[in-house]
């Protein structure tokens, strides 16, 4: 009798644990040129369009000798089909950096974040967030009056465009 309960206990927490966990696969792998080698985006956005989860991860190539130099992985959480390519917004992050040689990924201590939008066409749009608000004078006509301090600000929070190699995760 203890035999059978006992059997009976694993196949119902082997069940419940097999049946919960989220299964993920990877639909859309594209590299570094955009060019898609794995999945296809047709399959993403419908899989989108039925309301699944996303994740996405990208590979970053400083160098530019197509080989990653590392990945960052996250959730998609505001996603937009444009098209026939996907783009999400990345949650603003606090700024880190990664120390190479040790290997460790360093945070920064500044109130700075990042941001970015990550699309299927592995571009990656990204800038820096940094605290408080750009203030400035205008002109008679509502227009900013530019000083070397406004410019050198702009510029500080100018947008970045990165060619990156992209997975796109759908969790089931």
């Amino acid at each position: 009798m203890d035999a059978k309960i006992s059997l009976f206990v694993f196949a119902f927490f082997y069940i419940s644990i097999y049946t919960t966990s989220a299964q993920s696969r990877i639909v859309l792998e594209t590299d570094f040129d955009g060019n898609v080698v794995a999945g296809s985006k047709t399959e993403l956005i419908k899989e989108i369009r039925l309301g699944k989860p996303v994740r996405v991860g990208y590979q970053l190539d400083f160098n530019e000798d197509k080989v990653s130099d590392f990945d960052h992985w996250t959730e998609a959480e505001f996603i937009t089909i444009l098209n026939n390519d996907v783009f999400t917004q990345i949650r603003n992050i606090n700024i880190q950096g990664p120390n190479i040689d040790v290997p460790q990924i360093e945070i920064f201590p500044i109130n700075t974040m990042w941001t970015a939008i990550l699309g299927t066409n592995s571009i990656l749009k990204n800038r820096f967030v940094y605290e408080g608000e750009l203030v400035y004078e205008t002109d008679e006509e509502g227009n900013p009056i530019m000083t070397p301090e406004i410019e050198k600000e702009l510029e500080r929070r100018e947008v970045d465009t990165w060619k990156v190699a992209t997975f796109w995760v759908i969790q089931e």
